[in-house]
């Protein structure tokens, strides 16, 4: 996985995945798997059942996750024929120092940061867990310990994050599964089934839809860092599809259903209030192990290409990233979550947009005709800063989804017009070129 045979800690970053170090799909399915088991996905699952029926809020899941996941076919098969991971691929549409400062950063800051708020929501599981044994532990040294903890998965790389989740998966879905049962058991179908929605706060389809979107979108874009090491465009297809939308439904009726059950949507409180608390700290702890994981890896991967970094380097600046994102958490991130969410759900699907209209409209999905631009594609630029504002300020429908579409149509006019100029960069660049600069 590596560029040494010698190593267990994975050493390539930015330059090409040669196919003999490509792995099987099913192995970036169980990441993606991992990552959709998270308590965020609970928490939104028993959140929309306040406000729906339940068979709304699993078509939702569906209809929502099924459109992440062909843009995020459309971006990982890229990633797949070029062996190249996000920060990288978009190197033609927003040019190589544009995607270092643009496309890079803004991942950078949407994994770092969701690495915070998933560290603080860890630490917090884990201290209202332990003072269900009347034992006090303070939030800091609870942010401190799981942070280290799950970034060391992430500091050795795609080889220890597979096997992560070769190991926690089933476990999580069992450990979910076995809640469920316990919350119908204990309750009752037909009484969890009988819970209506407050008619003072009910969801369209539409709206929970977007939510949906929304809350995947920033996690959608990183696709190539992981389909970078599939072996064809029908693995990434297979590891996306199978590794996202199952999962995904399986939280969203996971939390629908506990939640019902205990009459809050606080998966910690769900948890508590069933008697559970051994099996409440494993998932908790696990299920946010498993994405956080990947939140770290790939604000690292984001942070390489900013600051344009040889491939050897990619552990200490995954340990960075992790270190940093875990002070936000000590920091209060988790406080300020919905304004996060609300910025960075603007800012990088948009990136999508302008990539797949590039390689994939333009270039008709043929990596012989992709090649890296020098400097800044100001039309790649502009396209995003159109799908920003379209999200932020005159969204009709998902801001991110809307985001995506603006941003490609923009593209698609620009490129034409102002392209074949300087606006375009200055001249093609070879990946050879790029790598051989790498400080």
């Amino acid at each position: 996985m590596d560029n040494t045979t010698n190593s267990t800690i994975e050493k390539k970053a930015l330059s090409r995945v040669p196919m003999e170090q490509r792995q099987s799909w099913y192995s970036i399915a169980f990441i993606w798997i991992g990552t959709m088991i998270c308590i965020p996905m609970l928490m939104v699952g028993g959140l929309l059942s306040a406000s729906m029926s339940f068979g709304n809020v699993l078509l939702a899941c569906f209809l929502g996750f099924a459109i992440c996941s062909i843009l995020m076919i459309m971006v990982g098969m890229q990633g797949t024929d070029l062996g190249l991971p996000s920060s990288m691929c978009g190197t033609k549409a927003f040019g190589d120092r544009g995607s270092s400062y643009l496309l890079s950063v803004s991942i950078f800051i949407g994994q770092m940061g969701w690495f915070g708020i998933q560290t603080a929501t860890c630490a917090t599981a884990f201290i209202t867990l332990m003072e269900y044994w009347n034992i006090r532990f303070p939030f800091w040294l609870s942010c401190l310990i799981w942070g280290a903890v799950m970034l060391v998965t992430a500091v050795y790389g795609f080889k220890l994050m597979k096997w992560l989740n070769y190991i926690a998966v089933p476990a999580l879905i069992a450990m979910c599964l076995y809640g469920m049962i316990h919350a119908i058991t204990t309750t009752g179908w037909s009484n969890v089934m009988a819970v209506k929605p407050d008619p003072d706060n009910t969801m369209g389809l539409a709206p929970a839809v977007s939510m949906v979107i929304g809350l995947f979108a920033v996690g959608a874009t990183t696709n190539p860092d992981y389909t970078r090491y599939a072996k064809s465009r029908g693995a990434t297809v297979m590891a996306t599809v199978l590794g996202v939308i199952p999962a995904a439904v399986l939280m969203f009726m996971v939390g629908s259903v506990m939640s019902l059950s205990a009459g809050t949507y606080d998966i910690t409180s769900v948890f508590a209030s069933m008697g559970l608390p051994v099996l409440s700290m494993l998932v908790l702890i696990l299920a946010t192990w498993t994405t956080n994981t990947g939140n770290a890896y790939t604000s690292g991967m984001a942070a390489m290409k900013v600051f344009n970094l040889k491939d050897e380097r990619r552990p200490l600046v995954t340990m960075l990233c992790g270190a940093a994102g875990t002070v936000m958490a000590m920091a209060g991130m988790a406080d300020a979550m919905q304004g996060f969410i609300n910025i960075i759900s603007a800012l990088v699907p948009p990136i999508m947009g302008v990539v797949i209209a590039d390689y994939w409209i333009l270039g008709r999905g043929d990596p012989g005709k992709w090649q890296p631009v020098r400097g800044f594609n100001w039309c790649g630029i502009i396209a995003w800063a159109c799908g920003c504002a379209v999200a932020l300020f005159f969204s009709f429908f998902s801001p991110a989804l809307d985001a995506v579409v603006v941003s490609a149509v923009a593209y698609l006019v620009l490129c034409p017009l102002l392209g074949k100029g300087t606006m375009g960069g200055q001249g093609e660049i070879t990946l050879d070129e790029i790598e051989a600069n790498l400080k």
